[in-house]
Order: C-alpha cells, then structure tokens, then sequence
C-alpha cells in the first residue's frame, strides 16, 4: 500500500506530471482507488495494482490524444497538399498559355521589328538596361530549379542572349 506521496513519485517516475493535490482529485473523481486511512490525519492507501492501472489508463489516453492529433495534422497537411497540387496546375497552365502566345507573338512579327519590351510590359522607350533587368527577372522565375518550366526557360533564355 502506498500513501500520495508515494503515490505522486510512482506517477512522476512513470512519466505523468502529478502533484499531491491532483493525486487527491483523482481519488475523489474515482480514477484511482483508494482506502481511507485514519490515523493522525485522514489518509489515503493506495494498492499498488490499482495504482499501475491508473498509469497504464492515463498513458493511453495520452497517446490517444497524441495520435487523434496527428490525425488531424495529416488531414490539414493533406488538404494543404491538394491545394498545393491545384496551385501547381494552375501555374502550368499559366506557362502553356505564355508559350503559346509567345509563339504566335514571334510568329506574327518579324524578327527584325519584334520588340521584347512589349512582351514583357514595358514601354517602347525602355532602355537595354532595363530590358535585360527584365529577362533576368523573367529567366529566375523560369528557372528549372527554382520550380520553372525547362522548355519555356530555354526559349527565353534563346532571346536573351540575342539581346546581350
């Protein structure tokens, strides 16, 4: 039999946070079974048994708090994922559509007068400066290691270089 102080060390040593008076509260609330022990002062004896069983209960249902919690986790960072994948598809969808109108755009103007600062927004006034500041934005973006699309990267980079 072990009074609460003991109790509390048992408890302490099993891994759960208790104290004196949480070991009184669970004896009230009936988690843990206890005899009253009148001597000097009013009591409590725990067996021993009953004591492992209190453990053995109160880890479970922590890790059964743990892992309801990693559930909810893998459901956040799975819908976080899906989005992810949506984002991703949109963006590709993004760079087939530059794709195509920077074909036709190469396609419908000559080479001698298309003008690359049309195509990347700027004025027609722009100076090579700025242009090449431009396409060095544009090519960062594109580049395949920063998650860009390889084939649209070359293409700019092609007329990059013929701007140098």
């Amino acid at each position: 039999m072990l009074n609460v102080k003991e109790a509390v060390e048992q408890l302490t040593s099993a891994g759960i946070t208790a104290s004196d008076q949480a070991v009184l509260t669970w004896i009230k609330e009936g988690k843990i079974k206890a005899e009253i022990y009148h001597r000097r002062n009013t009591t409590y004896k725990i067996n021993v048994k009953d004591l492992t069983e209190f453990i053995i209960q109160k880890r479970a249902s922590d890790l059964a708090s743990k892992l309801e919690a990693s559930h909810r986790e893998n459901s956040t960072l799975c819908e976080q994922i899906d989005l992810l994948k949506t984002r991703v598809h949109i963006e590709q969808s993004k760079v087939r559509t530059l794709k195509k109108l920077l074909n036709a755009q190469i396609e419908v103007t000559e080479p001698s007068s298309f003008h690359y600062a049309e195509l990347l927004g700027l004025t027609q006034e722009s100076n090579s400066h700025m242009l090449k500041k431009e396409f060095k934005k544009l090519l960062k973006a594109l580049h395949p290691d920063r998650g860009g699309d390889e084939r649209l990267f070359k293409v700019f980079n092609e007329h990059y270089e013929k701007i140098k």
